[in-house]
């Protein structure tokens, strides 16, 4: 489905005019139809990347001095790279889009399935589940009737025939499946990336709020 310039400008929150800017740039794909712009409607949803995603040891190393921790066990010239993302990131008008476009290869997937949604409070309670974005409580976005986590990909049909997730057109269960599941409670490097993903202005502004409040190394 299609939709107008102004009806997407409404959904993600932006006005018509950067919109507009955005399809001129080339960061927004829209097509002319007559005289006016129409843009696919999966790309409110959609957020189009910088490059290639960084390795598993740059991610890990950005995810943890996010986390808190030093930069430790990198060569010097990985330690050099890693300083330079950050401070890239730290004064970025767009942080989220960084951090989606670097960490996107941090998972092996994204399920998207259904459940009821009076069991996500149980669901969430799982260990073999960790919960991420906008279920971790320091997102300020929890929704009672959406549950996003973390599952080992050992462990992803036992948490689906288990919990009776079930594959739906209006998913309502985010899980990013990985080989080893992240410690309780989440490292704020995966937060932050988790929320960056949802490509949402509400999402994206607490990304900028919590970086704010990360003491850089």
């Amino acid at each position: 489905m299609e939709m107008s310039v102004a009806d997407y400008a409404r959904r993600r929150g932006v006005s018509r005019q950067r919109a507009l800017a955005m399809i001129r740039a080339g960061q927004l794909p829209a097509k002319r139809v007559g005289r006016a712009w129409v843009i696919d409607q999966k790309e409110v949803n959609l957020r189009h990347s910088y490059g290639r995603p960084l390795g598993p040891r740059m991610i890990d190393a950005l995810v943890g001095a996010l986390s808190g921790r030093p930069l430790a066990g990198l060569s010097s010239e990985e330690r050099h790279f890693a300083s330079k993302y950050l401070e890239r990131l730290r004064g970025a008008d767009d942080p989220a889009r960084l951090l989606h476009s670097w960490m996107r290869s941090r998972q092996r997937g994204l399920v998207e399935v259904a459940a009821n949604p009076a069991d996500l409070a149980e669901i969430a309670r799982d260990p073999r589940l960790v919960p991420s974005g906008i279920s971790d409580e320091r997102s300020r976005l929890s929704a009672v009737r959406e549950l996003e986590g973390y599952v080992a990909s050992d462990d992803l049909l036992a948490v689906l025939r288990d919990n009776l997730l079930i594959e739906s057109d209006a998913p309502n269960v985010r899980l990013h499946v990985v080989e080893k599941l992240p410690d309780r409670p989440l490292p704020l490097g995966l937060l932050l990336a988790d929320l960056a993903d949802w490509n949402g202005p509400r999402e994206d502004a607490r990304v900028i709020e919590l970086l704010r409040g990360i003491r850089w190394p």
